[in-house]
């Protein structure tokens, strides 16, 4: 009997999110399962794992370390990424 290597982990991305943002997905941390992509590619996969957050989600900035980027940006494991949405306040 041979012993099967265990399966690899999935890779995930680990994000932050804020505010009402936050409240609707239960936790400030979302975990996305990733294999490398575009921002555009997390805001679509945020969106099917949270469809409540797309209206909030649409209008949100993306930032990546500290520097906010396009829908283009490309993101990997590993990447700080946290996803702002809209604030108002008086």
């Amino acid at each position: 009997m041979h012993d099967r290597p265990a399966a690899p982990a999935a890779a995930t991305l680990r994000v932050a999110v804020f505010a009402g943002m936050a409240d609707l997905v239960g936790g400030r941390i979302l975990e996305i399962p990733w294999t490398g992509g575009t921002v555009a590619d997390l805001r679509r996969a945020i969106a099917a794992a949270h469809p409540a957050v797309m209206p909030l989600l649409d209008r949100s900035a993306v930032a990546c370390g500290t520097t906010y980027v396009t829908d283009a940006a490309q993101l990997a494991i590993g990447d700080d990424v946290a996803v702002i949405p809209p604030v108002s306040g008086g």
